[in-house]
């Protein structure tokens, strides 16, 4: 009996604290969440390139920071802020380095003394944004990655360097550009850039790989007030905005679908197209999505870019224009063939043996052929008025500097040198090009009637 009446008290007495002990351990956990706000990475803390490599998210689980492999190399890696839960490949956002890849067991790290330090796998540093003392490190909601000191104070942004990428909320400042990728899955600076100039102009220039030289600006937004900017705004829209906030130009509006709903993100692609895009956020029933085009600029690249140096949109002997969704779709001329299937801005080859000038019959071994709407501007070397067709194809056939020749149907004629660039072909080119190939080749040659 007493060791009953003993154990009804003990009970008794644990279900009166055991409130205590929830609400003292919920406090805890209330006070470490509060000692960490927003996510925010502590001192001392490490990330590591390895097969399930770790990440910072940002507080909402949109964005991450870390170590990602490449598609084409599992054990490379690239140090990114990407979109963290789409199911399609990481759509990256921001790399510190747009020429280096990262092996297995690199590291990153916030030191105890407040610098971002980014290590081989031996541990010797190759990157570090010069920022000491920083309180902590964060992966925003807006995919902003940040160094900051312990009043909030921005030390060091991701925003402040962007690639080829704006998000909402941020800012192209004066002097400032986005580099486009050299393909898809090639994170090297590209052959497109796009430059916030400080006279308050927004310039596209095709540039040289690997210098940057500036070959061509092929697009601007006709302003000039003085440190301007490039704004991507929290509705959607991109402006360029003068320093006191005026709307000057809009480079794009997507304000049908709201960044509560949709990520939004500005990308200069390899193609040299300036490209808003959205994608609907992931939702609780599981619906899939893509990323889905809502403006770009110029309106048309094929016709827009033409330069005097570099090949143009497209590699060189090859041409612009465009597939059923609109995006740009570079192409071979007849009797030419890609030099790297892969990487299409590499350009074609001729799948003949060039005409050596050496012959005493310069036409021996090749013939014309006929394919309409096709140019390639500012290549001539020379022009003819008055002539036809049947002659302007002949007169490039017989002579061995004559790679293509081109007529308006009007009179003109023009030979092109090697190799040809700034290739274009639509309905809208209201010219027939004459292409020298070889002998052999199963295309039928022109005139048809020619042996």
């Amino acid at each position: 009996m007493l060791v009953a009446t003993m154990r009804n008290h003990l009970v008794e007495l644990v279900l009166l604290l055991l409130p205590v002990a929830i609400t003292t351990a919920v406090a805890a956990v209330a006070a470490a969440a509060a000692s960490k706000p927003n996510g925010n990475i502590n001192l001392n803390s490490t990330l590591t390139a390895q097969e399930n490599s770790s990440y910072w998210l940002s507080p909402s689980g949109d964005f991450a920071f870390g170590f990602i492999p490449l598609p084409s190399n599992p054990f490379l890696f690239l140090l990114a802020v990407y979109y963290a839960n789409l199911s399609s490949s990481p759509t990256i956002i921001w790399i510190p380095f747009r020429n280096q890849t990262f092996s297995l067991n690199s590291s990153v790290v916030l030191t105890a003394d407040g610098q971002l330090s980014l290590r081989d796998p031996s541990g010797a540093e190759v990157w570090n944004p010069s920022v000491q003392n920083a309180a902590y490190a964060a992966m925003l909601d807006s995919g902003n990655f940040v160094l900051a000191s312990s009043d909030g104070t921005y030390l060091w942004e991701s925003f402040s360097s962007p690639v080829d990428t704006i998000l909402p909320t941020q800012s192209l400042l004066p002097d400032s550009k986005l580099i486009a990728k050299l393909a898809d899955d090639d994170f090297n600076e590209g052959r497109f850039e796009i430059i916030m100039q400080g006279d308050g102009g927004l310039y596209f220039y095709s540039i040289a790989v690997p210098t940057g030289f500036l070959y061509s600006q092929y697009w601007d937004t006709n302003t000039n007030i003085s440190n301007s900017r490039l704004f991507f705004n929290s509705t959607g829209r991109i402006d360029v905005v003068s320093a006191t906030g005026e709307v000057i130009s809009t480079l794009t509006t997507a304000v049908t679908k709201s960044t509560a709903d949709f990520y939004h993100r500005g990308t200069i692609d390899p193609d040299g197209v300036f490209r808003h895009y959205v994608h609907q956020k992931p939702s609780t029933d599981g619906t899939a999505g893509e990323w889905k085009v809502m403006d770009f600029k110029p309106a048309d690249i094929c016709r827009a870019l033409m330069t005097n140096v570099g090949s143009g949109v497209c590699g060189f002997n090859s041409y612009c224009g465009y597939d059923y969704s609109g995006m740009v779709a570079c192409q071979c001329p007849e009797g030419y063939s890609w030099v790297d299937p892969k990487r299409t801005y590499k350009g074609c080859k001729p799948d003949f043996a060039m005409p050596s000038c050496n012959d005493g019959a310069q036409n021996v071994g090749f013939k014309m052929v006929a394919v309409s709407n096709l140019d390639f501007p500012l290549d001539d070397y020379d022009q003819f008025n008055p002539m036809n067709e049947d002659d302007c194809a002949q007169l490039c056939l017989n002579d061995c500097f004559c790679v293509a020749s081109i007529s308006d149907g009007v009179g003109n004629c023009w030979k092109k040198k090697f190799p040809l660039s700034n290739g274009v072909k639509g309905a809208y080119v209201r010219r027939t090009a004459f292409l020298k190939v070889g002998k052999n080749d199963t295309l039928p040659s022109y005139p048809p009637t020619a042996s």
